[in-house]
């Protein structure tokens, strides 16, 4: 029992750093190469960024403070900031802007939000 929790804890501390990690390579590749030329689409888009980077952040706080009751914050932001990427990339896809590289990165984020909430909410489960 001690084994898996140490596991699930690893495990949601590998997710928030990775989840940091995603969002600061997406902003910067996006400002960099310049996919979206529409300003509202990009403001948006660095504003669930942001949103997701505050609920790695309180992933971290949660693991690292050993406060669990903080876990449930977090898969709320994540669900919420899952939600405005949505919104965003469908706006992206009726802008006319084809480009095979946002589609893959909407499935990535896609796969990570969901490997992040079954992560947390198994971590959750097994501290309370």
């Amino acid at each position: 029992m001690v084994n898996s929790k140490i596991n699930l804890r690893l495990g949601t501390l590998v997710i928030g750093y990775l989840g940091i990690l995603t969002e600061i390579v997406d902003i910067s590749m996006l400002i960099y190469y310049g996919f979206l030329k529409c300003s509202y689409i990009l403001t948006l888009w660095i504003i669930a960024s942001i949103w997701n980077v505050s609920s790695e952040l309180f992933l971290l706080v949660a693991v690292y403070r050993n406060n669990p009751h903080l876990l449930p914050v977090h898969l709320v932001t994540c669900l919420g900031g899952l939600i405005m990427m949505m919104i965003t990339h469908m706006l992206v896809a009726t802008s006319g802007v084809l480009h095979y590289g946002l589609v893959g990165y909407a499935l990535f984020s896609i796969g990570f939000m969901f490997a992040d909430v079954l992560i947390v909410l198994s971590f959750y489960h097994s501290e309370k």
